[in-house]
């Protein structure tokens, strides 16, 4: 029988923490230096504790305090040092970063991590342990296959699991298994990670063919909701980069910090991977939809990827970036379908979404006034610019209004409404929707992502259905 451990070594990534320090450093280093990709192959080489080595020395700013912990196995810890018992972390990451994670936990007592040179996973951990505890028998928790040729080595198996499956097989091959859990990554937690409730900002692209009044273009309504579909499947791509990109904003934001990314309930390292996937799925549609329309989805992609990776960060700019982002999806609903898109249109497309762009600014500012803090989460803005970001979103709001006023007056809308005068009750109802989401917004009664809060606002509902028995009135 053996002797009571009198140490607990505890892996690091997946175990103690919810995330994956080589994957935290990579996305924080590549955020601020994108042409440090092509650097990776050449360090890689060179071998994984070379790399490990390079990405946390360029990712020493990153904010471990921040990290998302797996709380189960930072109790069992806790409690094991209160007990007399010596902490050692022992991760296959870069010393450098599990110091700083040791730092944050008060009862660790030492840490054993890749030095450059090895990397310290497998066997080479239950060496390095075994070097560090001096012979005095120790346990080792743990959470992965690598894990095995450690838990040989230790006196008592500690595996923390998301599921029963993985617990099982650790069962079969060690006795006295200690089991320990943490959240799993569910398909609600995917769903969730692809935003999919956001794909409704797509149905923007059938506003041309029914603004045309084409409702019995068969072929007009199918191309449109492939391009629908490609938007969505882009759009969940670009949200995924975006929370990657975004990660130390996110904790630091009292909403998004629930995000999966963020939370570490969805891996890293399955963003990673996804996010290209959705992206080359995404094009394969347009391309089937039309090869015109790939072009205006490559478009949005440049733009939207630059917006999640540096725009975002520059006042001002990232609004109107996000109103030309709602406008392209017009564009491309009108390059699929083959229907003119009108200047009228564009243009009450381009006011209304950068009023609505202000709101979400306006909303995540003043949560910062609420919990006194100056500066935005990742953001160009402070405190300051509230009444500034107000002002620019009303005023986008009431043109927005006055573009639809004069589009009742145009010539073209005679072609395709026989009673247009009709249209001019659609202006008090559009000024009336937009004062009201604006006193909301300043009573702080409106979410920080508009769509979210149109969702659930029912007098939104009411609005957008005397809207369609006005416009359904004008053409008859």
């Amino acid at each position: 029988m053996r002797e009571e451990p009198r140490v607990v070594c505890a892996d690091v990534d997946g175990t103690v923490l919810a995330t994956d320090l080589l994957y935290e450093s990579l996305l924080f280093a590549v955020k601020r230096d994108i042409w440090l990709i092509f650097y990776l192959p050449f360090w890689l080489i060179q071998g994984r504790a070379f790399l490990k080595q390079k990405l946390a020395g360029r990712a020493a700013g990153l904010s471990v305090d921040l990290l998302p912990l797996n709380s189960h196995v930072v109790d069992y810890l806790s409690a094991a040092a209160q007990s007399g018992k010596k902490v050692i972390l022992a991760s296959a990451s870069d010393s450098f970063l599990v110091n700083k994670l040791a730092k944050r936990l008060e009862f660790v007592s030492d840490i054993v991590g890749s030095d450059g040179v090895t990397n310290i996973k497998g066997r080479e951990k239950a060496k390095a342990i075994n070097a560090a505890v001096g012979g005095i028998p120790w346990e080792y928790v743990g959470d992965s296959n690598a894990d095995f040729e450690v838990w040989r080595e230790a006196a008592r198996v500690v595996c923390v699991s998301s599921g029963s499956s993985f617990a099982a097989k650790v069962e079969r091959r060690f006795s006295g298994v200690v089991v320990l859990s943490k959240e799993r990554c569910t398909w609600h937690t995917v769903l969730r990670a692809l935003r999919v409730h956001q794909w409704l900002k797509n149905l923007l692209v059938f506003a041309p063919i029914i603004l045309a009044h084409q409702w019995l273009n068969v072929q007009g309504w199918l191309t449109t909701l492939g391009a629908g579909l490609s938007f969505s499947l882009c759009a969940s791509g670009v949200y995924l980069l975006n929370d990657l990109l975004d990660l130390e904003a996110d904790r630091k934001h009292p909403r998004k910090r629930k995000r999966p990314c963020a939370a570490g309930l969805f891996p890293l390292s399955a963003a990673l991977v996804l996010a290209p996937v959705l992206f080359v799925i995404s094009f394969l549609v347009a391309f089937a939809v039309r090869p015109e329309f790939a072009v205006v989805l490559g478009m949005y992609l440049i733009l939207t990827t630059a917006y999640s990776y540096r725009l975002k960060a520059l006042a001002l700019v990232d609004i109107i970036l996000l109103a030309i982002l709602y406008t392209i999806r017009i564009v491309g609903g009108g390059v699929a379908s083959q229907v003119h898109v009108s200047q009228w249109l564009l243009g009450l497309s381009m006011f209304l979404f950068f009023s609505l762009a202000c709101v979400k600014r306006f909303s995540e500012l003043l949560v910062l006034q609420q919990r006194k803090e100056s500066r935005s989460w990742g953001r160009g803005y402070g405190v300051s610019d509230l009444e500034q970001v107000a002002s620019f979103g009303t005023s986008s709001g009431y043109i927005a209004v006055l573009v639809l006023a004069l589009y009742v007056s145009s010539k073209e809308v005679v072609e395709l409404y026989q009673n247009p005068t009709i249209i001019w009750m659609a202006c008090p109802l559009l000024l009336y929707w937009i004062s009201r989401i604006w006193l909301l917004a300043r009573r702080g009664l409106v979410h920080d992502d508009p769509l979210v809060f149109a969702l659930q606002d029912k007098v939104t509902y009411a609005v957008a259905a005397i809207g369609l028995i006005i416009f359904m009135g004008a053409k008859w």
